[in-house]
């Protein structure tokens, strides 16, 4: 059941890093630099706003597997 909370609470804080941040997170850092190509640009939006979406889930993940801890099974026990 742990597993399953952190899951649900991996992708629900994943769906809210897209929601809330990762636009504007991407939007700012890609015009932070100076690019000699658009496709440059675009490649650091891109990788910005993975990498936004990454942090989101394992937050979420971290959350979910502290909530979960109640449900966890102990070893040795059925």
């Amino acid at each position: 059941m742990r597993y399953v909370m952190a899951m649900v609470f991996g992708v629900a804080g994943a769906a809210v890093a897209a929601k809330l941040f990762a636009g504007w997170v991407a939007a700012w850092v890609s015009t932070s630099f100076t690019y000699e190509s658009p496709d440059g640009q675009a490649d650091v939006e891109q990788m910005t706003f993975l990498g936004v979406l990454i942090l989101g889930m394992a937050v979420g993940w971290t959350i979910g597997w502290m909530f979960g801890a109640p449900f966890a099974r102990k070893r040795g026990q059925s």
